[in-house]
């Protein structure tokens, strides 16, 4: 009786984790139906869909202890509408900028992805390594193309200090079509 006992336990935590194991695979980021990433030249929506054109960029820097290369991407997550999708973007090595913040050598990232969905109200946030951006809220004209823009705030929390993408990311300034989104 106790070895029936001790093969049923034995066979019931061998079920769990072959069950995990494949819970792990089923993980993947899935686009959902109503939402589908398109090409950046497609052409326009019809009246029953609207685009829109999600843009952000971060530079990093390289230390000693933590080297980055430009050969090592970066994994943005886009949430859109309690959708996490993870795209990886491909540095570029950079030493000066537009930017006066991002003067400087290091890597820099850039991700620029078209999807294609329903009009109407939307809710979007981008997370980095730094955290999440705070969501907005948009609203999505059908037939249209948008661009959202995500622009890095940089520097330290601490007022007085001069601001540089080595001090890190504190926040984001987003723009919907040229306006920008308070």
């Amino acid at each position: 009786m106790k070895k029936l006992i001790a093969i049923s336990g034995l066979l019931v935590i061998v079920v769990g984790f072959a069950g995990c194991y494949k819970q792990l695979h089923l993980e993947k980021t899935v686009v959902p139906a109503e939402l589908r990433v398109v090409a950046l030249d497609a052409p326009a929506p019809s009246q029953d869909e609207a685009d829109l054109i999600i843009a952000t960029h971060i530079k990093k820097a390289s230390y000693l202890l933590s080297p980055r290369t430009a050969y090592a991407p970066y994994t943005f997550t886009l949430m859109i509408d309690g959708q996490r999708i993870k795209e990886d973007a491909k540095g570029v090595e950079e030493v000066e900028s537009d930017m006066k913040e991002e003067k400087g050598k290091g890597i820099h990232y850039t991700l620029e992805k078209r999807f294609r969905l329903k009009p109407g109200h939307h809710e979007l946030a981008v997370k980095t390594d730094y955290g999440k951006s705070p969501k907005v809220r948009i609203e999505l004209m059908g037939g249209r193309i948008h661009t959202l823009k995500f622009e890095p705030v940089y520097g330290p929390r601490k007022v007085g200090l001069k601001k540089t993408f080595q001090q890190g990311l504190v926040d984001y300034k987003v723009y919907l079509d040229g306006s920008e989104i308070k």
